[in-house]
């Protein structure tokens, strides 16, 4: 954490899904005056995305950038991640997994869980949960205080409840339903769920409000089509989720995995085994199995001819994996300090800390941006350049729009240029067959990017064919490129220039003028700033 105020905005951030959409989606939301405004206000990109495009008001991410710049309000999102996840696994090991005499571990193995690469944006839809843990342990065994109600109802106004949350609301559900046919007492339990889900809905209330009430909005998702394979493949993908994880839940287990397992077959084959143990693990394995069979050809086959159930990914249930493992590992370090006898068995634990941490380090955004992009969280959005982009056009930046090419849009929308094109989870159908036109050609020389966008779509980018996927085209990488474009399109909506870290060949073909190109030293783009020959239209 020590790196995001040594290095400043000189930090190596993460660019996927993160720098490429949503910081920049705060910045304009905040920058936009419209955060407490109703959906029907369009905010300053595309032709106007609805308010509900960039967020909820009623999140502790929007008020840090509210408070904040940018930059400090990433940091102190990260910071406030991991406070929550240190704090939440103190309390719930220290109540509920370890004695007394063991007690020494429970900081390194929480140390451990709140380092982990947490995906930012999710706030602490992952880092919250042994906290929501132990607030639900404690109203489940009767002895909840006034502090776990608060925190019961804070918890919703820092996660995310379509990503993650609902999935964690479904297995407490489950918990209720077991002690309901077992006659266990449940008021206290059933209270803090329907409270706990009744804040996360008033939350999201904007989402509610769009997809139930507005029944002419058509989100852009419902030409989503999911990926399909046989049952060999998703057994391996089962197998491959057990073993490393999730993208956006990074669990880095791997160290001490065989470890877990080692202890957890001791503990199936004596005769005190602890049904803790074995129904952590028996859940664990079936998060695994259904991220790997949700997109089993058998089980689309049944998604598509029920609706439900395509409106749950449950595969997300994996988010909830990072949590298990390290209480899985708290659970294992317990049962080998209490049933093996050795004199260096202390010490196996302390190695295996150690190289889970370096796993960590390793894994860390800022180590894998720096080997992947070596560009950072500055260098990304580079202000500098871009103001000289804004000063040379010379005009309000509302009378025109832009769309960018090799670079991602996020950086041109950071710098308040209004947008076309961008990257939102959830936008208007209507749009994305309008923006279709644009890139019509281009789509139609790579099958790849065709089915990126038509059966995806979330990112709206106008894409080279000769590009693909590349959007960190940089000044010393960067190629000439050959593009069709339906530039009468994106007149008729409002685009007036092309902001491309490529040089095209063809512009006087798609009737594009080289205005300038720009460099800044301490950027790692070169901008041509082509401009659209309105003498045509």
């Amino acid at each position: 954490m020590s790196i995001f105020f040594i290095y400043g905005e000189n930090t190596y951030v993460l660019i996927h899904d993160n720098l490429d959409s949503v910081v920049g989606g705060h910045k304009t939301l905040i920058e936009s005056g419209l955060l407490f405004e109703s959906n029907s206000h369009e905010v300053t990109m595309m032709t106007g995305a609805s308010r509900l495009s960039l967020g909820n008001e009623l999140n502790v991410m929007l008020w840090l950038n509210y408070i904040f710049d940018p930059y400090s309000a990433y940091v102190s999102n990260q910071v406030m991640i991991r406070v929550t996840a240190f704090v939440g696994f103190v309390l719930l090991l220290n109540k509920y997994t370890f004695a007394k005499d063991l007690k020494s571990y429970v900081f390194m193995i929480a140390l451990l869980f709140s380092l982990l690469p947490f995906y930012p944006n999710f706030g602490i839809s992952i880092a919250g949960l042994p906290l929501a843990t132990y607030v639900f342990l404690n109203l489940r065994n009767n002895v909840a205080t006034k502090i776990d109600w608060i925190i019961l109802i804070t918890i919703p106004l820092y996660s995310s409840f379509v990503s993650s949350m609902l999935f964690y609301i479904i297995f407490v559900g489950f918990v209720l339903l077991y002690d309901v046919i077992k006659k266990n007492r449940i008021k206290e339990l059933f209270i803090g769920l329907f409270i706990f889900s009744l804040v996360h809905l008033i939350v999201n209330y904007r989402l509610i409000d769009l997809l139930i009430f507005d029944p002419d909005y058509i989100s852009h998702r419902i030409e989503r089509v999911s990926d399909s394979y046989g049952f060999i493949r998703a057994i391996l993908i089962s197998g491959k989720h057990f073993v490393l994880g999730h993208y956006h839940a990074h669990s880095v287990h791997l160290i001490f995995l065989p470890f877990v397992l080692t202890m957890f077959l001791f503990n199936v084959v004596t005769k005190d085994r602890s049904k803790a143990f074995v129904g952590i693990m028996a859940l664990n394995i079936f998060i695994s199995i259904i991220y790997g069979f949700w997109s089993y050809e058998g089980i689309v086959l049944i998604k598509e001819n029920v609706t439900w159930m395509n409106l749950l990914n449950f595969s997300r249930f994996s988010y909830m994996a990072p949590f298990i493992w390290y209480v899985l590992f708290a659970l294992s370090i317990r049962y080998y300090l209490q049933n093996f006898k050795y004199k260096y068995k202390n010490k196996l634990v302390i190695v295996l800390a150690f190289l889970t941490l370096v796993s960590i380090i390793i894994k860390s955004d800022f180590v894998n941006e720096y080997k992947k992009n070596k560009i950072t969280y500055k260098e990304f959005y580079s202000e500098a350049l871009f103001k000289k982009i804004d000063l040379f056009i010379g005009k309000s930046k509302k009378e025109y729009k832009v769309v960018s090419i090799g670079i991602h849009p996020s950086t041109s929308r950071y710098n308040g240029f209004g947008t076309l094109d961008g990257y939102l989870p959830i936008y208007s159908l209507e749009y994305k067959h309008k923006f279709r036109k644009i890139i019509e050609k281009e789509l139609d020389k790579s099958k790849k990017l065709k089915k990126y966008y038509d059966e995806w779509g979330s990112r709206f980018y106008v894409f080279s064919s000769e590009l693909g996927k590349d959007w960190l085209n940089t000044k010393d990488r960067a190629l000439p490129i050959s593009i069709e474009l339906n530039i009468e399109s994106l007149f008729n909506m409002g685009g007036r220039y092309i902001i491309s870290a490529n040089k095209i060949v063809n512009a006087s073909e798609n009737r594009l003028i080289l205005e300038k190109i720009f460099e800044d030293a301490l950027s790692p783009w070169k901008i041509y700033l082509y401009k659209i020959d309105h003498a045509f239209y």
